[in-house]
């Protein structure tokens, strides 16, 4: 392949890359993406975390509920220090127990 193909073929996919870009943004500027949340009944719901997962209510079968961890993160930033940094222990891989079957 030469240079010149090359040189157009980078281009094709940079712009079709842009153009997704700029569809998604006029999308959400448009308020689509609010139209698309209210059609999936998605929540998101302002909490500080307990350590232990939230029941859903059996009159939101079906619905996605979201909470949201940290809403500040200043003070993540403020939190995770040069020291806490060098400190911190990764968290453990979780591990599959039990058996699986493919379906075939």
């Amino acid at each position: 392949m030469n240079q010149t193909r090359k040189m157009w073929t980078s281009a094709a996919v940079v712009g079709v890359i842009v153009v997704g870009g700029a569809s998604v943004a006029a999308a959400a500027s448009a308020g689509k993406l609010d139209a698309v949340a209210r059609e999936t009944r998605a929540v998101v719901e302002q909490s500080s975390p307990t350590g232990r997962p939230v029941p859903a209510p059996d009159s939101t079968e079906g619905i996605v509920i979201s909470t949201e961890v940290n809403p500040d993160p200043r003070e993540v930033i403020d939190y995770w220090t040069d020291k806490r940094m060098e400190e911190a222990e990764p968290m453990p891989m979780p591990e599959a127990t039990g058996s699986f079957e493919v379906a075939e």
